[in-house]
């Protein structure tokens, strides 16, 4: 969403907010809390990054992508005269209701911090903001992080935008290795084939231009593995591009892999363990997340295949399988109810039952046997679901 159309929209919330307490009423807030059926959510493919265009002139595979603006933001403005309430749960904080009392603060402060920051066109972690209501006049409004994350999801809802738009941003953590450089809105070009992998940047609408030579990109669930592939030299073995989510991915790399797969025409092979939370991870950059299902249409990457570790090729290649936990029985039966767990899916889920490994039991076969062997083959007869 434009900076100054939610600044606007802060304002005319505290504007409410002042008129209600003028005329003596309790304040109160209320809004849809945004929980639309993920199976209900379209995955078609579309423009979702405005005003992009690729270089014609440009002699590197896959071209080079330029943002003709660089204050695009990358999530459209959802059409809310036109949306369907019928499945959004209507919720009301209440400042009059005790139980709903602090949570109306907490995001009245938030809100305030907020519109500073887009007043300023600056950004802060929440996990810094978490640490500045530690102070003793709001300590008791944040007993941990989760209550800030959970205030800036119901006043994402509130504002009708994108939590991502609120400039209060998750500490960044996932890395991207290979042939690839990025420009920046401020003319920083971050080099992707320094030692270590780089780091995806925080607020994805910076970027004006990527350009990359590559064949595919390779999304590791691990940066344990992640970083193992670097030392086998798999981005130049391969010709590919390397992402890792450090486990469960944050926005920013989810809306990167996103724009590598549309913008830059690159197909997505996915890794992970052949494990329910490995498999969850993904569903999670395929369909999207529950958390966020509001927003899987802007994060999503339907195009994405699992390219592996797939359960049903543990016991053929000789990988030492152990047990599922009750922890990882719960996250089966969670997935296997999901409407868009296709019949390819399904049959890894039920086979993974007698056993799971992790990508290590597989990469440490033998030296660059992840590389040169399973991945190389893996990739060359399409094997993939």
């Amino acid at each position: 969403m434009p900076r100054n159309d939610l600044i606007a929209r802060i304002e005319a919330v505290t504007l409410k907010i002042i008129e209600q307490i003028s005329s003596e009423q309790a304040p109160c807030i209320s809004y849809f809390s945004g929980r639309n059926d993920i199976s209900k959510l379209s995955t078609r493919k579309e423009n979702v990054y405005p005003g992009c265009s690729v270089d014609p002139d440009s002699q590197v595979r896959k071209g080079t992508m330029f943002f003709n603006d660089a204050s695009t933001y990358f999530v459209e403005e959802q059409d809310t005269d036109n949306r369907d309430t019928q499945n959004l749960e209507k919720r009301t904080v209440d400042f009059a209701v005790k139980s709903s009392r602090n949570k109306f603060v907490l995001m009245m402060v938030i809100m305030a911090e907020v519109h500073h920051l887009l007043l300023t066109n600056t950004t802060k972690t929440r996990r810094a903001f978490y640490y500045d209501l530690k102070k003793e006049t709001t300590r008791y409004l944040v007993p941990i992080q989760r209550y800030v994350d959970r205030a800036l999801n119901d006043i994402a809802n509130l504002l009708e935008c994108a939590p991502w738009d609120l400039r209060l941003l998750a500490t960044a953590k996932g890395l991207m290795a290979g042939n690839m450089t990025i420009t920046l809105v401020d003319n920083q070009v971050i080099d992707c084939t320094i030692p270590g992998g780089a780091q995806i940047p925080q607020i994805i609408s910076n970027i004006i231009s990527i350009r990359v030579k590559a064949e595919f990109v390779l999304v590791i669930e691990k940066d344990a593995v992640f970083q193992k592939l670097l030392e086998e030299n798999c981005s130049r073995s391969l010709k590919c591009i390397l992402v890792t989510g450090k486990g469960y991915p944050d926005v920013a790399t989810r809306m990167f892999v996103k724009i590598l797969s549309e913008k830059m025409e690159l197909p997505i092979y996915i890794v992970v363990d052949a494990d329910p939370f490995g498999i969850d991870i993904m569903l999670i950059y395929r369909f999207g997340s529950s958390t966020l299902c509001k927003e899987n249409e802007s994060l999503a990457c339907p195009n994405a295949r699992w390219l592996g570790i797939h359960p049903s090729e543990l016991i053929p290649i000789g990988a030492k399988t152990i047990p599922l936990t009750e922890a990882d029985l719960i996250k089966l039966r969670s997935i296997e109810a999901r409407s868009y767990v296709n019949e390819a899916i399904s049959k890894q889920l039920s086979i993974l039952r007698k056993g799971k490994a992790e990508m290590e039991a597989v990469s440490s076969f033998s030296k660059n046997f992840f590389t040169e062997t399973y991945l190389s083959y893996k990739i060359d007869g399409q094997d993939y679901i």
